[in-house]
């Protein structure tokens, strides 16, 4: 009795036991600037403008740029995070599954707020 609840308790646990199931392989970043309007760039490409929640695959990217006319552009590398979550699966089942999808990682702080240096004497219109 006691091989089959363990045998049930093992395959129920690496279900859910995952931060590939449990948090994703994705994550939302917020950025918000001051002025507000500014594009952001994740690794070079256009995401959007502030503010903005961006989806980013965990295991991809690498800096955030904000840009304004007028005002010093400011990067932020990404920083992540060991998601304790993934502990559960490599307990449970030896998985390699976070590992390989990058749900074993999280960005963090997953909220940017960037105060932008106006440049002396820029014109907007120009």
């Amino acid at each position: 009795m006691k091989k089959i609840i363990f045998a049930l308790m093992l395959a129920f646990s690496s279900l859910f036991a995952s931060a590939t199931i449990i948090h994703g392989t994705t994550q939302n970043i917020t950025v918000d600037s001051d002025p507000e309007g500014a594009k952001v760039y994740v690794d070079g490409q256009l995401m959007g403008t502030t503010p903005t929640t961006l989806t980013l695959k965990k295991s991809k990217f690498k800096t955030i740029t904000i840009r304004k006319k007028c005002y010093k552009p400011v990067t932020i590398s990404l920083q992540k995070t060991f998601d304790p979550v993934a502990l559960l699966n490599i307990f449970w089942d030896l998985s390699t599954t976070d590992f390989i999808t990058g749900a074993i990682s999280q960005y963090s702080p997953n909220h940017y707020y960037i105060k932008l240096e106006k440049i002396p004497n820029c014109d907007p219109n120009k």
